[in-house]
């Protein structure tokens, strides 16, 4: 029984699990980055925003509601991967496939049950940090089960009834525990029947409505490529938002933890929150929209498309979501702290210029690092990193001066070195499908 069960759990592992990796690492590497820089040193302690989240309802909502949307796409494709529908057929038992799923998903829940651990455990001992952790990653793997299964009838909607309101009332971590056990049984066992089931849905008509009140070659492709985001890349979307929401979470618990701020520390603490997330965000973003573009490489070419074009009209596509982003964050911070109008704008206007600026930099690392060699995969991981990391380490220590250094790279990126990786990208298209042929 124990080996047949070894063996469904290393299926699942290699194939939904890679899947979960490779959608959730820059998600997970980007906490870790922000984690160490604003737990470390001198920064916030975790006991300080779980106490945060033990005293405020809104600041605890807005905690769990973070991370439900960031652990939704490793939960996704770790409950509904595809490859795995297989297993269903074998003659093994339901409960090792359950098992099975819940052990992974677990593994994915670990950075929300470590901050538990630490944050609880350093004011009331380890044995309380033990079971606020188990509470808080039962109560995760629970909502998230219930969010992909979509809870249908009194069975289901009971026990998730349950784990709300324990959640909202800030109940003691055996409450806790006690309503997110059937919550995670009954959710885990419908978001594993459903899995496969594949809504159909007819797709609204909005952005090719809009091209011609804006007209012009450059727009009508950028709005081509928010199209497909928007209609085959809807992950990738809230994703970025859940990217944004984080970025705006940790700048305010930062700011909050050490006091009011003034109009200049406030907008250098918003930029160092918000670098590694927007970077993260727009290489998101990037990848599906230079794959239409290598997807359409034929179309563009027969209608002389040149690469400038192509370059802006992605760079575009990326910079617009980001962007608006980048606003909302800035404009989250300036709410929740309370700050003054004048500073409020000035961190806007600063988020915003960064969002702008980041987008160009995330596409060009992604640009670069698409070769279809069989490495790319690797190559955007690094190159995404060391861009998160170069300009964390640029906001942190020259604060809004950070955005000068930005915007060369920027404009390198997304202007000359992407027409120039774009017009590589078209040639090698077209010798693939020439040797094809």
């Amino acid at each position: 029984m124990l080996r047949r069960f070894a063996l469904v759990l290393r299926t699942l592992a290699s194939t939904a699990g890679k899947d979960a990796v490779a959608r959730a690492m820059p998600l997970y590497m980007g906490l870790g980055l922000v984690g160490a820089i604003v737990f470390g040193g001198n920064g916030m302690h975790p006991s300080q925003l779980t106490g945060l989240a033990a005293e405020s309802l809104p600041f605890r909502l807005a905690l769990w509601a973070v991370w439900l949307l960031v652990g939704t796409p490793a939960a996704r494709s770790l409950l509904g991967a595809p490859a795995t529908f297989f297993l269903r057929a074998l003659p093994v038992p339901r409960a090792h496939l359950l098992s099975a799923h819940a052990l992974l998903l677990a593994v994915a829940e670990l950075p929300w049950v470590a901050l538990w651990v630490i944050g609880v455990g350093a004011l009331d001992g380890s044995a309380a940090g033990a079971l606020a952790g188990s509470a808080a990653g039962a109560g995760a793997m629970a909502a998230h089960c219930m969010l992909l299964a979509r809870p249908r009838g009194a069975r289901e909607l009971a026990p998730l009834s349950l784990l709300a309101g324990a959640i909202l009332l800030g109940a003691p971590a055996a409450i806790l525990l006690a309503c997110a056990a059937p919550a995670l049984v009954v959710g885990l066992r419908a978001a594993f029947v459903r899995a496969p089931e594949v809504a159909a849905g007819r797709e609204p008509s909005l952005i090719p409505s809009a091209a011609p009140f804006l007209g012009g070659a450059l727009a009508s492709l950028s709005l081509a490529y928010l199209a497909a985001l928007l209609r085959g890349h809807r992950a990738v979307l809230v994703r970025a938002m859940a990217l944004a929401a984080l970025g705006a979470f940790v700048g305010v618990a930062y700011a909050r933890s050490i006091g009011p701020l003034a109009d200049e520390p406030l907008a250098a603490a918003s930029l160092v929150a918000l670098a590694p997330f927007a970077l993260c965000a727009g290489a998101g973003l990037a990848g599906p929209v230079l794959r239409e573009e290598r997807r359409l490489a034929w179309l563009l070419a027969a209608c002389g498309a040149a690469a400038p074009l192509r370059a802006g009209a992605a760079a575009l596509a990326v910079a617009a979501p980001v962007t608006a982003l980048a606003l909302a964050h800035g404009a989250a911070v300036g709410a929740l702290h309370r700050a003054a109008p004048s500073a409020a704008l000035r961190v806007l206007g600063g988020a915003g210029l960064a969002g702008l600026l980041l987008s160009g930099v995330a596409l060009g690392c992604v640009r670069w690092s698409v070769r279809e060699d069989g490495r790319d995969s690797s190559r955007v991981l690094l190159t995404v990193l060391a861009a998160v990391v170069a300009a964390t380490a640029t906001a942190w220590t020259l604060r809004e001066l950070a955005l000068a250094a930005w915007s060369p790279a920027a404009a390198l990126l997304a202007g000359p070195a992407g027409a120039r990786w774009s017009s590589r990208g078209a040639r090698g298209v077209a010798a693939r499908e020439g040797t094809a042929r």
